[in-house]
């Protein structure tokens, strides 16, 4: 990859959700990096109290029917998922034995610690195809907001981070190599919206006036729930 081009930030949840389908252990690798270690506390386990490593646990696991990352935040809850919302995402699993779980990422350093709830409902799935179109749409809303608004009238080197936003890609070395070129570019995107986004509404040193940062929460925020609908689009898989 070109040392010019910008690389996109995998939320460890999405980087679980790509590769656990997989049957390899270069995914427990993948989603922990070279200096974490990734413990799972599911207290419905055949071993009951505790945890256990994450490749372990996910072998012990069985089976996989249904894979997907979420995205969330208190400004746009999503039905079951409440466990999640003061760490903005987690994983959501179904097994051939018909276990139902959410896995909420803990960290604490470079280690995590992903804690299992079951759930008694599934989470609705996602529609791929309108996600790219709603991505797509979201995308120009986003860049026209931001011109409008001339967000980096006076900070030169918010635009040029904004601009590098634009045609940020996901590392190679992090997706796994047997993903749909759709589906990685619908990630791809989602993510560069939700960069997009939360570079913006972060940097509110750049607003003229209140009302100016106002008006870019209102508009900005829709966009922000479109990203992360588009992520969970992206990386859900289903078992043929």
């Amino acid at each position: 990859m070109s040392p010019d081009v910008s690389t996109l930030d995998l939320p460890v949840s999405v980087l679980l959700a790509l590769w656990a389908p997989l049957p390899s252990s270069r995914g427990a690798q993948v989603v922990q990096g070279a200096d974490g270690s990734h413990l799972v506390a599911d207290d419905v386990a055949p071993w009951g109290l505790g945890c256990l490593d994450l490749g372990s646990w996910l072998h012990d696991l069985g089976p996989l029917l249904r894979v997907g990352a979420v995205l969330v935040s208190p400004a746009d809850p999503v039905p079951g998922l409440r466990e999640a919302l003061d760490v903005g995402e987690a994983v959501v699993l179904e097994t051939a034995q018909g276990r139902r779980v959410l896995l909420v990422p803990r960290r604490r350093g470079t280690s995590v610690t992903w804690h299992v709830t079951e759930q008694d409902t599934a989470v609705a799935p996602a529609d791929p195809t309108y996600a790219r179109r709603e991505v797509h749409e979201a995308t120009e809303e986003a860049i026209d907001v931001l011109v409008s608004l001339d967000l980096a009238r006076e900070r030169p080197e918010l635009a040029e981070e904004l601009s590098d936003l634009v045609s940020a890609v996901a590392d190679p070395r992090l997706v796994p190599p047997t993903l749909e070129p759709r589906r990685k570019a619908l990630l791809e995107r989602s993510l560069r919206l939700e960069a997009i986004c939360t570079t913006a509404l972060a940097n509110d040193g750049a607003a003229v006036s209140a009302t100016q940062a106002q008006r870019r929460l209102e508009a900005l925020r829709p966009l922000l729930v479109v990203a992360r609908r588009g992520v969970g689009a992206a990386t859900q898989w289903w078992a043929h």
